[in-house]
């Protein structure tokens, strides 16, 4: 296997911008009634800009969903998912869309934040796409095969979960190092005989001629037609808070997450109606977009995908270098306030 030069940066911008092809399920019941008026009305969040971290927040805020809770929410976009550690490490911000492993990062500061609702799972946007005429009917004929990859894609993971799941020594495919628009032409052309990059790239190496092998969370291995589930990666974004911000607004974190599973309604059920709110607020083309919100699943749920996902994510970064030492599920994750406004949506 060939070794690739990672820098953290890299990784986590790299895992960020993916999409993922989940289908839409239905969302939970809205419950909208309060709990008590917000303590702390003016509330700032920085995000990303893009879709994964910020649909919900961008269309709740084009909807007025945030003042209907008695809220003036600002967003705070940047372009980066690696620099949402360093804002919130300055102590201004206290609430922040962000990504797992970013939480992980900031307790590894000695920052007290937790994860309260998951935003995005993208997990089944990470996957593997093989050649026609590459040879490989199963993953045994994968040994020897060039795949390429860009340095430090989370997707790395679930190629080595599929080889353990299916006795396949991972350190005897040689991996390409390939930016991802680059991968799709090696492939037709047969200079890799598979590629493991993320959406749209995998999606446009399908319509080229390419198969879809698996994904973090779909394997089409055993069946090309009927995908079966697996857990090989998970990766997603979450509503974060400090540990001291639950404790002073309680309420106020609510407020913010009724607006946010409110705006999940339409993005989950009627995603061609929240392109233009969520292209407007977060000043990204409409063109695509709908397929981005069909692509990521928005259920809010805490369950046990997360609760086996997790861990295994952060000791491959922890391994990789990414973070330097493992942070503990529930330091942080608190189900306590979802627990409350959507309690079916707590499945740990």
């Amino acid at each position: 296997m060939k070794n690739f030069p990672l820098s953290r940066r890299r990784f986590l911008s790299n895992t960020l911008s993916s999409a993922a092809i989940i289908g839409a399920a239905a969302v939970l019941p809205r419950s909208l009634m309060a709990s008590g008026s917000p303590e702390i009305t003016a509330v700032e969040i920085i995000s990303v800009r893009d879709p994964q971290h910020s649909a919900q927040l961008a269309f709740a805020i084009e909807n007025g969903y945030f003042a209907e809770e008695g809220l003036d929410v600002t967003a705070n976009y940047t372009v980066n998912g690696p620099d949402l550690a360093s804002l919130a490490a300055s102590g201004r911000v206290k609430v922040l869309c962000a990504a797992m492993e970013q939480v992980a990062l900031l307790r590894l500061r000695n920052l007290d934040f937790k994860w309260v609702m998951k935003l995005s799972d993208i997990s089944n946007t990470q996957g593997v796409v093989v050649g026609n005429n590459a040879g490989i009917e199963s993953p045994a004929d994968l040994v020897g095969k060039r795949v390429g990859m860009y340095a430090g894609a989370a997707v790395e993971l679930a190629v080595e979960n599929m080889c353990k799941e299916y006795g396949v020594d991972f350190s005897s495919i040689e991996f390409v190092n390939m930016e991802p628009p680059e991968q799709a032409i090696a492939l037709m052309r047969g200079d890799i005989d598979a590629m493991a990059c993320w959406e749209p790239y995998i999606s446009n190496a399908e319509r080229s001629g390419g198969r879809l092998y698996f994904t973090g969370s779909s394997s089409y291995i055993e069946n090309p037609n009927t995908p079966t589930d697996v857990n090989w990666l998970y990766l997603a974004t979450g509503l974060a808070t400090t540990g001291d911000y639950m404790q002073q607004a309680p309420n106020t974190m609510m407020a913010l997450m009724r607006a946010m599973i409110r705006a999940n309604e339409t993005i989950i059920n009627n995603p061609a109606a929240a392109v233009g709110p969520i292209s407007k607020g977060l000043g990204i083309p409409a063109d695509g977009l709908e397929l981005i919100l069909r692509a990521n699943d928005y259920r809010p749920n805490l369950d046990q995908r997360l609760v086996m996902g997790y861990p295994d994510f952060i000791n491959w970064t922890v391994d990789q270098g990414f973070l330097s030492d493992f942070v503990p599920f529930n330091d942080i994750v608190d189900t306590s306030l979802l627990q409350k406004i959507a309690p079916n949506s707590v499945k740990i």
